[in-house]
């Protein structure tokens, strides 16, 4: 009984320590569209009046986003399988 109880309290314990990646699919230009978009929020922050401070957070939080999703990116050249 002691070992069940071990076994359900470590495999609890690992269950919420593993991390959790997410696979996106979309075609080249679906992706370039919406890199085009945050590039011109960017340029449309940038010659706001919005108080100085605030744009460069909001376009830092921009820049992080890309630096992401670039460093996440896998290009393949086979399309999903639909689900039956």
């Amino acid at each position: 009984m002691r070992y069940f109880i071990y076994c359900l309290l470590f495999l609890c314990f690992v269950s919420f320590r593993s991390e959790r990646f997410y696979h996106f699919s979309m075609k080249e230009t679906q992706a370039q569209f919406h890199w085009q978009n945050l590039e011109t929020i960017k340029y449309a922050l940038d010659n706001s009046l919005m108080p100085h401070q605030q744009v460069k957070q909001l376009i830092n939080a921009i820049d992080t986003l890309q630096r992401d999703l670039q460093q996440g990116l896998r290009i393949d050249t086979i399309p999903p399988r639909k689900p039956n």
